[in-house]
């Protein structure tokens, strides 16, 4: 019988995307190797062929999530699209994953304490600038095409990364709200709301007067 050709780069995501959702359920610390053994279908010796440690482990599942952002993020933004529609359909999507699956909050969360717990892991991977990076750059890329079509005010281009960061850290935190309590308002609307406020602000008014927008550093 010709042996099982094993393709390493894509079994050790497999086992990084199984992490991570122990890791949603039981928390990071509390989690055992056994358990995401268990989770991904294999023995848990199996796992150190993989990955030295649980940290190792933790950095490649955090690394998993990030792909999966991207991956998800791509087909949603038709370039077609006027840079308006691109900027709600992203949130909408996002609003809807969150939705879908509102662990992920509780896994951005376990990260967190981590890094906070631990600096130095921080800087192994990254952190929050690492994980949010794909919806930061989408948002970026978006803001430079509004700019470009005449429909943001031009001093957006230069705030673009401040303005996205804003956005992830908007919907982060609301989400965390939302968690906490979910029958307390609705999430889409709060976000919808957010972020037609910040596109108001942003815009270039309809008679072709621009609106004072967010100024840098010079037009202070």
């Amino acid at each position: 019988m010709t042996p099982k050709i094993i393709n390493r780069e894509e079994k050790s995501r497999e086992i990084a995307l199984a992490a991570l959702t122990v890791f949603a359920e039981h928390g990071f610390e509390s989690t055992s190797m056994s358990q995401v053994a268990e989770a991904a279908g294999i023995g848990k010796g199996t796992i150190y062929e993989y990955f030295h440690s649980k940290t190792d482990l933790i950095i490649a599942a955090t690394a998993a999530w990030v792909q999966n952002i991207e991956e998800g993020i791509t087909p949603l933004l038709d370039s077609d699209m006027d840079p308006l529609t691109r900027l709600r359909t992203l949130f909408a999507a996002s609003t809807k994953a969150f939705l879908d699956d509102p662990k992920v909050i509780l896994v951005f969360l376990g990260i967190s304490q981590l890094v906070i717990k631990d600096p130095a892991l921080g800087q192994r991977f990254g952190g929050a600038e690492v994980i949010s990076a794909p919806i930061r750059k989408v948002i970026c890329s978006i803001l430079a095409d509004g700019v470009a079509a005449g429909l943001f005010h031009v001093h957006v281009l230069e705030n673009s990364e401040s303005i996205a960061r804003n956005l992830v850290a908007f919907v982060d935190g609301i989400g965390l709200h939302y968690v906490t309590n979910p029958h307390a308002f609705d999430l889409a609307e709060q976000i919808n709301f957010y972020l037609e406020q910040l596109i108001a602000t942003l815009s270039v008014a309809p008679n072709g007067d621009r609106s004072p927008g967010v100024r840098g550093k010079r037009n202070r």
